[in-house]
């Protein structure tokens, strides 16, 4: 399988800095390993680079209402732009059952009044994706003892520790990390990067995007359903 430093010199010969079967030299793997990684931590920051699901759990604590998602944190998760969904289950029912929590936006987390409110389970969470981890909310603050979290947290593609790292991701990325990085590395070599280039670069990525794509549930503002009018009976017009 292909490496690090494979994805680094089929970048380079994209540039035309090696020839066919030509090694890239040390200081070339070194700096296109950095900058391979930077782009790689750019597809952190847009959903439709990633393209998976990471389910993971942490026992709630009663009266405890803020929770960390990250590396090292209360859910230990790479840590997340956003959250995709966030669960709870009683430990203690005879029968499995995870029930929803609903998002709160900022908006409607700051209108909140009663931020220490408490009941047995919380209905809504808020994820304020703080930094290094970040911080999840759950409202009201629970006080049964047996509940689990469960938060599906996005897990984006992990940075390349070593160039003998194996390239291990779903058809298309790679023809993605070799165009795109090309298109990184241009100016790095004073080499301008041709037309050709740039539409493989904004091909490969969209490539990766269209078969990112999920479908989801259609939901609706609540707001939007209010009916400030008389009813419209289109039986009669």
């Amino acid at each position: 399988m292909a490496t690090a430093l494979d994805v680094i010199a089929d970048a380079l010969r994209e540039l035309g800095v090696l020839a066919a079967g030509e090694v890239a030299t040390a200081d070339e793997a070194i700096s296109g390993l950095a900058a391979l990684n930077r782009l790689v931590d750019g597809c952190a920051a847009e959903r439709l680079m990633i393209y998976t699901t990471t389910r993971t759990t942490y026992a709630l604590v009663a009266a405890t209402q803020n929770y960390t998602v990250g590396t090292g944190g209360n859910f230990n998760v790479a840590r997340p732009v956003y959250l995709d969904h966030v669960t709870i289950y009683d430990d203690s029912a005879s029968v499995f059952q995870e029930s929803p929590l609903t998002p709160l936006t900022e908006d409607a987390w700051a209108a909140v009044p009663a931020k220490s409110q408490t009941a047995l389970e919380p209905t809504c969470y808020y994820y304020n994706p703080t930094y290094p981890t970040g911080t999840l909310s759950v409202w009201p603050v629970p006080t049964s003892t047996v509940l689990t979290g469960v938060v599906y947290a996005p897990q984006q593609v992990s940075e390349f520790a070593a160039l003998t790292t194996t390239v291990s991701l779903p058809p298309g990325y790679r023809r993605f990390l070799v165009k795109n990085l090309a298109f990184e590395l241009a100016p790095s070599y004073g080499r301008p990067a041709s037309q050709e280039l740039i539409a493989h670069a904004i091909d490969s990525k969209a490539v990766v995007k269209r078969a990112n794509k999920r479908l989801s549930d259609m939901s609706i503002e609540s707001a939007a359903l209010c009916q400030a009018g008389p009813a419209y009976d289109i039986e009669t017009g």
